[in-house]
């Protein structure tokens, strides 16, 4: 009998692309589900390494209705991973036995998986796959399989053209609008979504999306009202019509489902009550029968060997669950089996940088050296250490202070500022948006923030023509604004964004336009329209302004997907405006392109990738877990990475990992994560207390880690007050890091950083 890891395989389960499913048996009896990764995706190097990363960043979900993981070995040939194993049938088969669910049903259920989620969510990940066939009955309770899948492969190998192509994941009628737009990382939202067309489904026997070609369901997911006729009554019509809201910002949060449905679940569960837990028992048996027909091996300790019963298989297993029909590249990560999981390899999963001789209770402390209260920055804020002061835009207000003494040099209202820039000695660059009128870019004395000058409507300027030939509506600004500095320009861009549906309905058409102007005095210089798309980046370099749009397009055909992405990159001269080339799918990456030099570091999907900027080629590309902010530009021979579960060093020259840490994550969480905050000799990074043995994913925020870059090894650390969106800023020996409202600076125990 084959093993692997120390189980021995029982029977083939399942066999899709990505590798086979057994159903296998520990030492000590226990039955698991092993799965192993095809041969031709582990000779991969990135996704063998995005296997390990995939394995460590699902090890904090733990709840009663998630199935984790036992053990596993990235490192194997083949990898390879155990999950607990139980027997059940398939949600869609549960319900298609006991008929479409009451609402007390329906309720139980949906507290249930609300739970399963906020578990998932907890740890950081989205699931971006729930449907029935995610969810297994067993005998003790339904549970939530395949949690943090991240499929497909990245486009950009080494020595090709720069391109890439995301991968959306999910299932038609189930998939949430803003993954087929994909507008971005997926969040919880998400998975609310796909949690209410389940929920529809098991209250109708129907999809809310109705049947047909896939095409057909996601084009109505995207266009038309989801049908919940048949629902247990109005106040379940609402309550799932919330759910499925094409907006994500319109759908209850997990704690709003599981609150709903816990006030209103049955006092039974109806997985108690057959025929559903005559379908258990009948997985159960057909466990048993392949286990009885598996040749038992001496030294297996096993109840009876002369008869594989219900009643044994009930013995060997434990709760957990397993889908037979395919395997994932990320997994749930629990406590290993007793020694018959764990990696051996250099390479181990979760391996920390810390030095193996030190005593990991004892650590220099840092200090706390100022505090300070100002307006909620959690939502948009921005922190800037540029010279000898410190910039924080909250909701209300642009302040400079003093960076040793948290002084307040000056503060202006800054209510619907945007961008904010610093630059030299003696100018601070904003621009602001209000809610009727154009946004203007000004330009502020940075010793009094006092206004030096600021632009007015292009048209009054007389810096852009009015033409006779478009609606007055496209005729207007855009609504929102975004700028570079050249050396002798400063580009300022409006646009509407049209990443969503209302602001495709209330852009009009409105075409980007880009105007330049003298940076010292505000004067017009020129000015470039462009097409009706979203703007995404503005970048300089090498005399040149390089636009990044966001274009989206119509289909002719009835039943096809309506919305479809593309992202040029429109490169203007920055002496005259003219455009000079378009470089297509180039905005993914908009600081590569003819001006710029050298080569640039990008996080873009699950891939980070070093590229020569000048001809956009791919030098190399790694795997990496869930989304990622690198640094641009490698420092002593390496590029750093840091996401909510870990933070890592790549080589510079060929994109293996030099060191990697899952027991600290990124400091800025923030929807568009800044790149790690490397300074001064110093990366600052936040996590458990050092020597606590929690990981970053999942754990607490207890305070500021900062760690030798080339050896990722910890320096000093410090706690900190604030459990909120973290922002972090550091200079002159000092680092800045604001939690909410409350900011607070720091120096190492020795006065520096």
């Amino acid at each position: 009998m084959r093993e692997i890891g120390g189980y021995r395989l029982v029977a083939l389960l399942g066999d899709g692309g990505m590798g086979q499913v057994h159903l296998a048996r520990a030492a000590s009896g226990r039955l698991v589900a092993l799965k192993t990764v095809h041969p031709r995706l582990a000779a991969d190097p990135r996704f063998r390494e995005r296997f390990r990363r995939e394995v460590a960043a699902a090890r904090a979900v733990d709840g009663p209705y998630t199935a984790g993981v036992l053990a596993a070995d990235p490192d194997a040939e083949p990898p390879w991973l155990a999950t607990a194993y139980a027997a059940g049938p398939a949600l869609s088969e549960a319900v298609s036995a006991l008929g479409p669910l009451g609402p007390r049903q329906l309720a139980a259920l949906g507290a249930l998986l609300a739970e399963a989620l906020a578990a998932v969510h907890a740890a950081h990940l989205v699931h971006r796959d729930l449907k029935p066939a995610k969810v297994i009955v067993t005998r003790d309770g339904p549970k939530v399989i395949d949690f943090g899948i991240a499929k497909g492969t990245v486009e950009g190998v080494e020595g090709e053209a720069l391109t890439h192509s995301g991968e959306t994941l999910g299932s038609p009628g189930f998939i949430a609008p803003e993954q087929l737009a994909r507008d971005g990382e997926p969040g919880p939202a998400a998975d609310v979504f796909a949690l209410g067309g389940l929920l529809a489904l098991c209250a109708t026997g129907r999809n809310p999306f109705g049947a047909g070609s896939a095409p057909q369901v996601l084009y109505r997911t995207l266009h038309e009202e989801p049908d919940l006729d048949g629902v247990p009554g109005d106040d379940w019509r609402e309550f799932l019509g919330r759910c499925l809201a094409r907006e994500p910002a319109d759908r209850p949060a997990v704690a709003e489902v599981l609150a709903w449905c816990a006030g209103r679940s049955a006092p039974e569960p109806w997985w108690e009550q057959e025929p559903v837990t005559g379908l258990i028992c009948q997985h159960e048996e057909a466990t048993a029968e392949l286990i009885e027909a598996a040749p038992s091996p001496p030294d297996t300790a096993l109840p009876d060997s002369s008869r594989a019963s219900r009643r044994h298989f009930l013995l060997w297993s434990a709760s957990g669950a397993v889908a037979a029909a395919g395997i994932s590249t990320a997994v749930a990560l629990g406590e290993n089996e007793s020694g018959s999981g764990s990696g051996s390899g250099s390479g181990s999963v979760g391996e920390q940088a810390a030095d193996p001789d030190a005593d990991p209770t004892s650590w220099p402390r840092g200090r706390a050296l100022w505090t300070r209260t100002l307006g909620p920055t959690q939502y948009g804020g921005a922190l800037i250490r540029h010279g000898d002061a410190l910039y924080v835009r909250d909701n209300a207000s642009l302040t400079c202070l003093d960076p040793a003494t948290g002084a307040v040099r000056w503060q202006r209202d800054a209510r619907g500022a945007g961008q904010v820039v610093p630059h030299g000695t003696d100018l601070v660059y904003l621009v602001r948006t209000e809610p009727a009128g154009a946004p203007t870019l000004a330009a502020l004395d940075s010793a009094t923030g006092d206004t030096r000058w600021e632009t007015r409507d292009p048209q009054l300027e007389g810096l852009r023509p009015r033409s006779s030939l478009l609606p007055d509506d496209v005729e207007l600004e855009g609504s929102r604004g975004m700028f570079a500095l050249g050396d002798a320009v400063v580009c300022f861009v409006t646009y509407e964004p049209y990443d969503t549906a209302w602001s495709r309905r209330a852009g009009q058409k409105r075409p980007w336009r880009a105007y330049g102007y003298d940076p010292a005095t505000g004067e017009g210089l020129w000015y470039h329209e462009g097409t009706a798309a979203g703007v995404t980046a503005v970048r300089h370099a090498g005399g040149r302004f390089a636009v990044a749009a966001s274009v989206y397009a119509q289909s002719d055909e009835p039943e096809q997907l309506k919305v479809r992405a593309q992202e040029p990159l429109h490169v203007l001269r920055a002496s005259d405006g003219r455009l000079e080339t378009t470089v297509v799918g180039g905005a993914l990456r908009p600081d590569a392109h003819p001006g710029a030099t050298g080569t640039g570091c990008f996080a873009l999907g699950e891939a980070v990738s070093a590229v020569d900027l000048a001809t956009r080629t791919t030098l190399w590309s790694r795997g990496v877990t869930g989304s990622v902010s690198v640094t641009p530009t490698a420092t002593g021979g390496l590029v750093h990475a840091a996401s909510h579960s870990e933070v890592s060093a790549l080589d510079a020259a060929t994109g293996r990992t030099h060191w990697l840490r899952t027991d600290v994550r990124r400091l800025t969480e923030a929807p568009h994560a800044s790149p790690p905050l490397l300074s001064e000799g110093r990366l600052y990074v936040t996590g458990p207390e050092p020597g606590s043995d929690r990981l970053a994913l999942g754990g607490p925020k207890w305070g500021l880690h900062a760690l030798d870059p080339a050896t990722g090894k910890l320096v000093w650390a410090v706690p900190f007050e604030g459990r909120d969106e973290l922002l972090g800023s550091a200079g002159g020996g000092l680092v800045h890091v604001c939690a909410g409202s409350v900011l607070t600076t720091f120096h190492g125990p020795d006065g520096a950083a």
